[in-house]
């Protein structure tokens, strides 16, 4: 059996539409109940698909449920029964506002938004919001199909059986880790730049900076290093005004020999520098109506100067800190490459 995703602030307008335009194609719509556990969605969706009366499934995801929960029931787990022996999942689908994109959306949409195969936009393609929008969903998610929500296109996305939606790829192909691998989007109005430096940020100038001093950044995401926790690399989650600071596990400069030895991955090996080893700054910077040479200034402003440099690390430890304390959280860990580092949980600047 065939099943797609649909979800999103726009989610119903696009079944209702899909409910009108399939006339004569069984489609059938799968609504999980609220709080549904994942076991419960399994096995009703084994039941719809032992029937066999079905051309193909439409799931429309709750509003607070990300869409990756459903999809991730499509992938094969050793560990957990999945849907990925009776179904294929074929497309997952984002719809959407444009003002819900152009007023720089929450951390939760953001994410969406990057992993989503198709992304719905709730206006007609000669309305002045939607290249703009369709600018900034692009560089969020350079993989995605963007166009205009109607029921021509929403029927011909719910007909489509060919295609195969990738999971991994989805997880560790958003905009903002094509960017950390050399990526340069370019569109009208919107900036997107990765920041890498080998440089400690100074923890005051650089809480300055993520509380007052970026205006026009709809996203950024990536990792970070402070002076005072030499040990703890900081994951940043930004979209919008919403802003998420998190351990992201130990440096493995702060790790001890052996265990470099037998665990560092190759890529980080490759990229070591002496004195301070994988620490490092890597984060993806997008922004609307922006010069990113201004904001790269004020990020390298955050750095430690040289004659901070030369105080050393005992010195450092003394800077006043504004950070709040950060703790270890459950995460699940999807991207060894770009994350690195040594932890044993996901976190804020690799989950999805």
């Amino acid at each position: 059996m065939s099943v797609s995703i649909i979800a999103g602030p726009a989610g119903t307008a696009a079944v209702e539409m899909l409910t009108r335009a399939a006339a004569g194609y069984h489609i059938s719509l799968f609504v999980p109940s609220l709080g549904a556990e994942p076991d419960e969605v399994i096995r009703r969706i084994t039941a719809i698909a032992e029937k066999g009366e079905t051309d193909r499934l439409v799931i429309q995801c709750e509003a607070d449920k990300p869409v990756m929960a459903y999809a991730s029931l499509f992938v094969e787990n050793q560990n957990m029964p999945t849907l990925a022996d009776i179904a294929r999942l074929a497309g997952v689908a984002f719809a959407i506002e444009p003002g819900t994109i152009l007023d720089l959306p929450s951390c939760f949409i953001a994410e969406q938004l990057e992993f989503v195969s198709d992304i719905f936009v709730q206006a007609t393609s000669e309305d002045e919001t939607f290249g703009l929008a369709r600018s900034i969903a692009l560089t969020l998610n350079p993989r995605a199909n963007v166009t205009s929500l109607n029921e021509t296109r929403i029927d011909a996305w719910a007909r489509s059986s060919a295609g195969c939606f990738d999971f991994d790829d989805a997880m560790n192909n958003a905009g903002w880790r094509q960017l950390l691998e050399g990526s340069s989007p370019a569109f009208k109005r919107v900036t997107a730049f990765p920041y890498l430096a080998r440089r400690p940020f100074h923890p005051g100038r650089f809480w300055k900076l993520l509380q007052h001093d970026l205006a026009g950044v709809f996203r950024a995401k990536g990792f970070f290093w402070l002076a005072t926790r030499m040990d703890e690399v900081g994951g940043l989650n930004l979209a919008g005004s919403e802003l998420h600071c998190s351990s992201a596990g130990k440096w493995w400069a702060a790790r001890d020999d052996a265990t470099r030895q037998a665990e560092m991955p190759e890529r980080t090996r490759r990229e070591w520098q002496e004195p301070f080893g994988d620490r490092r700054q890597s984060l993806a910077v997008m922004g609307l109506d922006i010069e990113p040479k201004i904001l790269q200034d004020r990020l390298g402003a955050c750095l430690l100067t040289d004659s901070e440099m030369a105080e050393g690390e005992n010195n450092w430890s003394a800077f006043a800190d504004p950070f709040p304390s950060w703790s270890a959280h459950a995460h699940v860990h999807h991207h060894h490459d770009e994350c690195d580092h040594e932890h044993g949980d996901e976190h804020e600047c690799c989950h999805h």
